[in-house]
């Protein structure tokens, strides 16, 4: 699946001869950064439990030969809060809560390989794919009958894959202005969320 992703991202970013015959030598380290919003869309034991989104942010780090590369980084996906009402623990059997709170986060590492071609002297096509070692947090709070709050919190992590698009302006040889569209899965077990983020990023090349 994550070498299909690459392909298809990569084919968006890169068709015909266009590229290679604008693209820039742009051979050495970068960083990029990128602030925007996530959309997420949540399955659990295959029931949608619906959609929700927040602020995003990420950061990469990386090397490129040429226009090709590998990066690494880190990337926040925010947070969801809910309320819980008395009777949805009645429906779902546990009566003794009256009432609930929980906030759900989500973020992790990123490793993978990227593109940045030029189709024309300023404007470009970025491409980007690889493996994505995610963590969601849950913490929540309910209260008993007697009016006492408890508390608990729980984490789960594994990998998954993320690849994503982009285009903008090169400004000169070392920076960039743009906008991405990256695409991050979280599954495992019963629980599948897809991010959608979209987020403004600026790179510089050293």
């Amino acid at each position: 699946m994550r070498r299909k992703a690459l392909i298809m991202a990569l084919g968006l970013a890169c068709t015909g001869l266009a590229c290679s015959a604008q693209a820039k030598d742009l051979t050495g380290f970068f960083v990029n950064g990128g602030v925007g919003t996530a959309h997420y869309h949540a399955t659990l034991d295959s029931t949608d439990v619906g959609s929700e989104s927040d602020t995003s942010a990420q950061i990469t780090f990386g090397w490129r030969s040429r226009f090709i590369g590998v990066e690494a980084g880190y990337v926040d996906l925010g947070s969801v809060e809910r309320g819980i009402p008395d009777s949805a623990f009645r429906m779902i059997g546990y009566p003794q809560f009256s009432d609930g709170h929980v906030k759900l986060s989500g973020d992790g590492w990123i490793v993978g390989i990227n593109g940045h071609f030029n189709p024309t002297k300023m404007w470009y096509i970025s491409a980007r794919s690889g493996l994505f070692l995610w963590k969601l947090h849950l913490d929540a709070s309910l209260t008993d009958g007697t009016g006492t709050r408890q508390h608990g919190s729980r984490d789960k992590q594994s990998a998954n894959w993320y690849a994503g698009v982009g285009t903008g302006v090169d400004f000169n040889r070392h920076m960039s202005l743009g906008v991405n569209f990256d695409f991050y899965k979280i599954a495992k077990n019963d629980i599948e969320i897809d991010n959608k983020v979209y987020t403004v990023n600026f790179e510089y090349r050293f």
